[in-house]
């Protein structure tokens, strides 16, 4: 236990700094803005909100209390206000990091990505504690500065050598800059010092790339079977070990690790499938009659990659971004926000409202969605966007963006499922994968709508399989990027020496050269019939 001498510089420090922030406020105000730090707090948001509006009219310019502004309207994803606020803060406080910090966060939400990185740039050039740069590694990486997030992480890591949050930051952007060995080292260090073993294990094995030793698999048996493990620690050894033991040839263990894993994932992910449903048909109906063509058709500057998760949409995205003219993106969440926010203001969810939209409403809302994306393309003429689920959203892409290109990538059905099933995704996301029924439902209907939007849109939606890329890639990289209105390049037959940053599960394995195929799941043979079974009753006619 830390002495109470041991303790005491870095509660000196606190409160100096805390005294320094203050320097400016009138007693009384001082009392006032303690007030408002300890409503925070505790939670409070009613009691923090009043209590700051009170002292704002008093002092309202003071950075501490523009901070606070910041951090109020930041909670509230009001980005615009926070913007302002933080702003005003900053300007009086050129060294403060963690004010930049949160000053780039918020410009990044609010879609101005040139102001977000120079922000970035000016927290780095501030002097701060472990935990402040650590949280610049965290806010560069979510806005796709993994270059500076990089460099953030290893501040932090300098400052404190034994955060294990920040190893695993930094194996993170590893992985995504492509440097397999260094997550990998990164990752085997936590797990060798008995830190954050559950997590350190599900990211070295989520490299994909970088094989475990048979000590190493014994050991990650070993500390999944332990008693006593929580809930989540559990989830992600299970899923680690599903994958070791798969690797291993030892199916019906990896299996069985596999289901324990994804119960679990379902119980804390639960799956909808006939309020899905319902959505689905929804969604066709709004469209079965395209929208008002637009007068000035706009979008030849974006190129969409939509299907399941899994279905190597990945891989397609670094074969494009390998062309000189293309950038990739990955996952974008603009086209969603842009719909949400349209269905805010109307009051209605998407797609009730697309029947009252006019060719105005959609160019307007296409207009949005190139403003939040533009700084992917301010280097390169055309970015992509593979966010997997915007194949919901084609009939308003096409729409909103009519001279866009849309490739819904497939491929075959019980490996994309099967891949799924291994992968432990986002909270919040990809709910369908944990179950073989709700996976099954979700691939039907993502074939089915995207067979009927490449019908109705034959010129700017084509279907990619993984197996025909993989099978023909000169031949099928020449019809792609036909279709794509691009001229060939041969550098996009080398794919895997273009240099980007990738954040997907595949981010290190579309690093290396095409293979002629993955059949991981037809090596488990009959143990997987329920998932075949599954597959064969969805596709019964509805």
């Amino acid at each position: 236990m830390p002495s109470q001498t041991s303790t005491r510089p870095a509660s000196d420090a606190l409160a100096a700094d805390l005294r320094k922030r203050l320097r400016g406020l009138a007693p009384a105000l001082v009392v006032m803005m303690r007030q408002v730090m300890r409503l925070h707090a505790a939670g409070d948001r009613h009691g923090f909100a009043f209590e700051l509006t009170r002292l704002h009219q008093h002092a309202p310019d003071h950075p501490e209390v523009q901070f606070w502004l910041g951090v109020l309207h930041t909670e509230s994803g009001a980005w615009t206000e926070a913007v302002r606020a933080l702003s005003l803060a900053a300007a009086q406080r050129g060294d403060d990091l963690p004010l930049w910090t949160m000053l780039g966060a918020a410009q990044g939400n609010a879609g101005d990505t040139a102001r977000a990185r120079q922000s970035f740039q000016r927290a780095a050039n501030c002097e701060g504690s472990a935990s402040h740069w650590l949280k610049l590694s965290i806010e560069c990486d979510r806005q796709g500065f993994y270059d500076e997030a990089l460099q953030a992480v290893d501040t932090a890591l300098r400052l404190d050598r034994q955060s294990a949050v920040a190893l695993l930051q930094r194996a993170r952007c590893h992985k995504a800059l492509g440097h397999a060995e260094a997550a990998a080292a990164d990752c085997r260090s936590l797990i060798a010092s008995g830190r954050e073993t559950a997590r350190a294990w599900f990211a070295l094995v989520d490299l994909k790339t970088v094989p475990l030793s048979e000590t190493e698999r014994q050991q990650l048996d070993t500390a999944a079977q332990r008693p006593n493990l929580a809930a989540a620690d559990r989830q992600l050894l299970d899923f680690a070990l599903g994958q070791a033991l798969e690797d291993a040839g030892e199916y019906e263990r990896a299996l069985a690790a596999f289901h324990r894993a994804n119960v679990a994932a379902r119980a804390a992910n639960p799956w909808n499938g006939a309020a899905f449903a319902s959505r689905i048909e929804t969604i066709r109906a709004a469209f079965e009659h395209p929208p008002i063509a637009q007068a000035s058709p706009q979008g030849r500057e974006v190129i969409f990659l939509v299907g399941l998760p899994r279905s190597g949409s990945t891989l397609i995205e670094q074969v494009l971004a390998a062309h000189p003219a293309v950038e990739g993106a990955s996952e974008l969440p603009y086209l969603g926000q842009v719909i949400e926010a349209e269905s805010r203001r109307r009051g209605r969810p998407f797609p009730a409202w697309v029947c009252d939209a006019s060719a105005d409403d959609w160019t307007r809302l296409g207009q949005q969605y190139l403003q939040l994306s533009a700084r992917w393309r301010q280097h390169k003429s055309i970015a992509t966007d593979k966010l997997p689920d915007n194949w919901l959203y084609v009939g308003a892409i096409r729409a909103m963006l009519p001279e866009a290109r849309i490739i819904d990538c497939r491929r075959e059905p019980l490996e994309t499922c099967w891949s799924c099933y291994k992968q432990l995704f986002a909270p919040g996301l990809a709910s369908f994968s944990y179950g073989f029924d709700g996976l099954a439902q979700y691939w039907q209907a993502c074939e089915r709508l995207g067979d009927s939007w490449a019908r109705s849109h034959s010129a700017h939606v084509r279907i990619q399989t993984y197996e025909a890329l993989v099978a023909q890639p000169e031949a099928q990289i020449r019809d792609l990027l036909a279709f794509c209105e691009l001229p060939f390049d041969a550098t996009c037959l080398d794919f895997q020496n273009a240099s980007r940053a990738i954040r997907t599960p595949s981010a290190l394995q579309v690093r290396q050269p095409m293979r002629q195929t993955s059949t991981r799941a037809k090596r488990y043979g009959p143990l997987l019939d329920p998932l075949r079974s599954a597959l064969q009753r969805a596709q019964a006619p509805p």
